[in-house]
């Protein structure tokens, strides 16, 4: 599995957060099943496509992070009370495809931490961005497949 590298800008996503801890499993498809009614329905969204992002939370100095659903916006105006605002910042990213259906979506992410990473010359940007998932537009979150990619920070030499 190898990936492609991207340089994205900053992107602008609104979305639904939940602390990540050792019931995330169970709490993350409840965000999301949360979170669907929003899609196409957010002020200022700018397509269908989804976001799952493990972040590193400001107010704790301690490392914890939150998982975010949300979609990409072009602004923050009019968000619903729901919905949290967040700027990821723009980085250098390793793009990895995920095959299959989005249960087996740990899998991907081990492989990229565990083989791909420590065999690559990159190093992990983590300073506020994890790792995100990208969900394309044909992600059919009934059936659990469609594009799903998986978004890794790196360091810029």
């Amino acid at each position: 599995m190898s990936p492609r590298f991207i340089e994205q800008p900053p992107l602008l996503i609104a979305g639904m957060r939940e602390p990540l801890d050792e019931q995330s499993a169970e709490k993350i498809p409840l965000l999301w099943q949360k979170f669907g009614p929003y899609i196409n329905h957010i002020p200022f969204q700018k397509n269908a496509v989804a976001y799952g992002l493990c972040v590193r939370s400001s107010e704790s100095s301690n490392g914890h992070y939150y998982y975010m659903a949300g979609c990409e916006v072009s602004e923050f105006g009019n968000l619903p009370p729901d919905l949290s605002p967040l700027i990821v910042p723009a980085h250098k990213y390793a793009v990895f495809t995920h095959e299959g259906h989005v249960s087996s979506i740990r899998s991907t992410i081990d492989y990229i931490f565990d083989q791909w990473l420590p065999k690559s010359s990159y190093k992990h940007n983590s300073q506020s961005i994890h790792f995100f998932e990208r969900y394309a537009e044909d992600f059919d979150p009934v059936k659990g497949v469609g594009g799903i990619e998986i978004w890794l920070p790196l360091e810029l030499s």
